[in-house]
């Protein structure tokens, strides 16, 4: 049951970051662009965010394929 919480949750988490990437709200991006060390562009925090947020969606899909396989 923990496999399909934790697959459920990381795919959510690679939607929002996805939308977040699309989208690109200024607020989040000045945010992002803080915590990544201030000195990337706009360009530069989106794809960080598409990286992120697929190595969310990997993992949600690895979990998914380990609940199914047990």
């Amino acid at each position: 049951m923990g496999y399909l919480i934790g697959a459920i949750a990381c795919v959510i988490y690679a939607a929002i970051v996805y939308v977040i990437a699309v989208k690109r709200p200024p607020s989040i991006m000045r945010m992002m662009k803080k915590k990544l060390g201030g000195k990337i562009s706009d360009d530069g925090a989106a794809i960080a965010a598409y990286v992120f947020a697929s190595l969310a969606l990997a993992g949600g899909i690895a979990l998914f394929v380990l609940y199914g396989v047990k």
